[in-house]
């Protein structure tokens, strides 16, 4: 029973492809809003309209699939790479949060530096590889392991487009 998919799967999936694409779409309009900045000044406007929207869909909808996914009362057991998955992103979200103080405080520049690519963007790119794998093998699961590895994706999403209309 644990390696079959249960039907709540199907729409988790859908939900997933939905973000999926999405995502695509967000990250082609990313590379591009630098290209055509000249169309919207300021040029905020141009990321939130090349970017901010796809971003947003895919966000929405990869939180729609983990809780369309998530499992019935009993099961609590997931995949090692989910539980990898969320580890990773609540340690970027952790290392997002010092970044955000260290840009408020006086801090030596390489510690910031350290900081935001170690402790944020490393372990945000590796949340994202570990979530894209649990989605992988929580496809046949029918424990956490999918919406886990969702909400991990999900996470590293709503921290690039936090971090982009930021900057």
């Amino acid at each position: 029973m644990r390696d079959q998919a249960f039907p709540g799967h199907r729409s988790a999936m859908r939900w997933g492809w939905i973000g999926a694409g999405a995502a695509f779409a967000s990250a082609i309009g990313y590379a591009l809003q630098h290209e055509l900045s000249y169309v919207s000044r300021p040029a905020w406007i141009g990321e939130i309209e090349f970017y901010g929207v796809f971003a947003g869909l895919a966000f929405v909808a990869l939180v729609a699939g983990a809780v369309t996914a998530w499992p019935t009362r009993g099961e609590r057991h997931a995949s090692p790479w989910a539980w990898a998955a969320v580890a990773a992103a609540v340690v970027s979200a952790l290392g997002y949060i010092v970044q955000t103080i260290f840009d408020h405080v006086l801090v030596p520049p390489t510690l910031a530096r350290d900081e935001f690519y170690g402790a944020f963007i490393g372990v945000g790119c590796l949340a994202l590889l570990t979530g894209a794998i649990a989605c992988f093998v929580g496809r046949r699961r029918t424990d956490l392991t999918l919406s886990l590895g969702f909400i991990a994706v999900a996470y590293v999403l709503f921290a690039q487009l936090t971090q982009s209309l930021w900057d």
